[in-house]
């Protein structure tokens, strides 16, 4: 190859790699800013348009965009990209406040001298009513099978309850005009005459900022205790709740063999007595028959007692007040009822 012809080749592909080079590395040209258009009438321009800048347009037509375009794979339109996550309200959980217990028995009382029994505290006979609640599973020819006390005010005369029971005779309950084996809910309203009792042991203890809160027993009156009974599990010995009947079994004989109790017998209250000496309310705590209860309210609200002293004046406090001994109780039946709900079985930590 001629000299001359190699040189001018090699001239023309250096001037073609300079070219390159200088494109490269040349800036890219600033673009135009386009210019502000006019604010409408009322309203000030967010800020005015450049000098020099050219006149301003009316804004193109925007497109209409259907409700759901379908754009191709990978095009980068709407479905290219997942949606941007909607803003969540932060709040904080709900919180339950900490309490703590007292360091201090809230009923207690640091006294000089405590609250006193009489002297000769005086006991009489009473009458007492109290309703005995029970369910009794008649079959469907009226005879008595289990029965269940539910709320007895004289634990002590369980056994013989049962035997009632066992012995009385009913009309059977019906149901699609049918009779049916079915329990049987009743209310009997009892009359009892508790005897004096002969007290063997009584004592009365002053309730200290440091006396343990006992666990009382709980005794409300017999309307309340009705009122809040929850609906009862449907029976699983094959018979007819009481509100499924459309007549109810109804006792014709009721011989009644709980008519008598002679024995021992406990109670144990917490009493507050006031600064005239007087007990105005108290808080059961253990009775070996509830009826004794109503028994000892009335007892002991004829009492006089000692008030405790503070600074050498008379002041209200609480005391424990436990008497045991023997008693005696007659019983009487003064009305049965039918009702028209279930009832449960008696609490095993029940009187």
């Amino acid at each position: 190859m001629d000299l001359r012809a190699f040189s001018g080749l090699a001239l023309a592909a250096g001037l073609f790699f300079a070219g390159a080079t200088a494109a490269a590395q040349e800036p890219a040209p600033t673009p135009t800013p386009a210019a502000t258009p006019a604010a409408p009438m009322g309203e000030t321009a967010a800020s005015p348009a450049p000098t020099g800048a050219a006149a301003p347009t009316a804004p193109a037509a925007r497109p209409a965009v259907p409700a759901n375009p379908r754009v191709a794979p990978g095009s980068g339109g709407p479905s290219s990209s997942p949606p941007a996550p909607s803003a969540q309200r932060l709040s904080d959980p709900p919180s339950v406040r900490i309490e703590t217990l007292p360091a201090e028995n809230p009923f207690g009382l640091t006294a000089e001298a405590p609250a006193a029994l009489p002297p000769k505290p005086v006991f009489t006979d009473q009458v007492v009513e109290e309703p005995l609640y029970a369910s009794v599973r008649v079959d469907r020819t009226g005879k008595p099978g289990t029965s269940r006390r539910a709320r007895d005010p004289i634990p002590s005369l369980a056994a013989e309850t049962k035997k009632s029971f066992d012995r009385w005779v009913f009309e059977p309950g019906r149901r699609g005009g049918q009779p049916v084996d079915s329990s049987v809910s009743v209310r009997i309203d009892l009359r009892i005459e508790v005897k004096a009792p002969k007290i063997e042991q009584i004592t009365l203890t002053p309730v200290t900022p440091a006396s343990p809160l006992p666990a009382p027993l709980d005794w409300r009156p017999d309307s309340a205790w009705y009122d809040s009974l929850p609906a009862a599990p449907p029976p699983t010995d094959g018979s007819v709740a009481v509100e499924q009947l459309e007549s109810l079994a109804i006792p014709k004989k009721t011989k009644w063999d709980a008519d008598s109790y002679r024995g021992p017998f406990s109670v144990r209250v917490w009493v507050h007595i006031t600064a005239a000496g007087k007990a105005d309310r108290s808080i059961p705590i253990q009775a070996s028959d509830p009826v004794l209860l109503s028994d000892f309210r009335r007892q002991i609200g004829s009492w006089q007692f000692r008030p405790a002293r503070v600074n050498g004046q008379p002041v209200d406090s609480w005391a424990e007040l436990v008497v045991s001994g023997q008693i005696g109780y007659s019983v009487d039946v003064k009305q049965i009822a039918n009702l028209r709900k279930s009832l449960p079985e008696l609490s095993a930590t029940a009187p």
